[in-house]
């Protein structure tokens, strides 16, 4: 073989070799690319599927959140309602209550100042002279024993009216007494409901933020 043909031939041998090179590289490349394209479809669902999952986790956290903004409205108004019912029959009680005490101060009163004026219109016990001394006198023999001397029925009868007017002072006393712990019984439970409205509505508050 002459030099030309051998040259020809190793050009020609060293195209095919490049020729073969590329074909590989060629394939390599498509086989490459398939799996790139499937990596990216399969991405692409993912992400596709994330997407509509924080979507759906989104729409379920808004309708929690309203949910929850529902039932706490709900509950402030009807926890207002019973704090308002429970002032108004605190306050009515409290007037059944002064107004009975009143009554009660009232006709303790009406007593007291009918005893009073009992005993004022009582006449003066004055008590009787002294009888005129006399002559001294042989001593009788001394009586048989006997019973006390009862005191007189106008004397009973103003021990009694004293004695009446003395537990008419004491049950006026009394009335007063139960009126003033009765007024700040009241008072402090009216303190305290909107404390314990406000501490139970407190965790509503925590759960509403989070």
């Amino acid at each position: 073989m002459t030099q030309d043909i051998q040259i020809l031939l190793f050009g020609l041998s060293i195209v095919t070799g490049l020729f073969l090179m590329s074909l590989i590289r060629i394939f390599r490349l498509s086989r490459s690319n398939r799996r790139m394209a499937v990596e990216d479809e399969n991405m692409t669902k993912q992400a596709a599927l994330q997407q509509i999952e924080v979507t759906g986790i989104h729409h379920d956290a808004m309708s929690w959140r309203a949910k929850t903004q529902r039932q706490f409205d709900a509950l402030r108004s009807d926890l207002s309602h019973r704090l308002q019912q429970a002032d108004q029959g605190g306050a009515h009680a409290l007037k059944e209550l002064v107004d009975a005490h009143k009554k009660e101060l009232a006709a303790t009163l009406a007593k007291i100042t009918e005893l009073e004026a009992a005993l004022a219109a009582k006449p003066v016990m004055v008590a009787p002279p002294p009888p005129p001394v006399a002559l001294p006198k042989p001593l009788p023999p001394p009586p048989p024993p006997s019973l006390p001397a009862l005191p007189a029925m106008e004397t009973l009868r103003i021990q009694s009216l004293e004695a009446d007017l003395a537990a008419a002072k004491t049950e006026l006393a009394l009335s007063k007494q139960q009126n003033a712990v009765l007024q700040r019984t009241l008072l402090l439970a009216r303190r305290k409901l909107p404390v314990t409205a406000m501490r139970k509505s407190a965790p509503r508050s925590s759960a509403r933020s989070a």
